[in-house]
């Protein structure tokens, strides 16, 4: 049986997985956490941003356990390319969370710098959809429907944050 090894994939190659799981996971947080009055913008900007970052820790575990080693040098070579491949997880997150900003700014109201985030949020996900898309050489047509797909599970967030709450 062949270990997995976390160091394997290219390293230029983004992980835009990633990306779009840390912007969904912080969009969440934004969406929830704008229903608690005792929360300000930059609060809520602070817990989407802890939120991402300890969900990147737990894929670097993950990945670090799931690769295995025998010895130390292994174990922090296979830590070294997790941090790495798992990065964008920070990155995504870093997006709703930022733009959650914009009301201490006074570029939005505090009231509306969720329904910003959240918009911003969709926008990086239809964004990494035609970034998806044009990375396999697809169509114009091709590429606006993976953004749109994308987008969509920010849509349903948008929508859980105006209907359930």
């Amino acid at each position: 049986m062949q270990k997995a090894n976390v160091t394997e994939s290219p390293p230029l190659q983004a992980n835009l997985a990633g990306a779009i799981y840390g912007t969904i996971v912080s969009m969440t947080v934004v969406a929830t956490a704008s229903k608690d009055v005792s929360l300000g913008p930059v609060d809520i900007a602070a817990w989407a941003a802890i939120t991402g970052f300890v969900f990147w820790l737990v894929h670097v575990y993950a990945d670090i356990v799931a690769a295995g080693y025998s010895t130390p040098r292994e174990a922090l070579r296979n830590a070294r390319g997790a941090f790495r491949a798992e990065w964008p997880i920070v990155q995504g997150a870093m997006i709703p969370a930022l733009a959650m900003l914009a009301a201490p700014l006074g570029i939005v109201s505090a009231e509306n710098a969720s329904f910003f985030a959240v918009g911003a949020g969709i926008l990086t996900l239809f964004g990494v959809g035609l970034l998806i898309g044009s990375r396999d050489s697809r169509s114009w047509g091709r590429r606006i429907l993976i953004g749109t797909v994308n987008a969509i599970f920010g849509l349903v967030i948008l929508a859980l944050k105006i209907f359930v709450h």
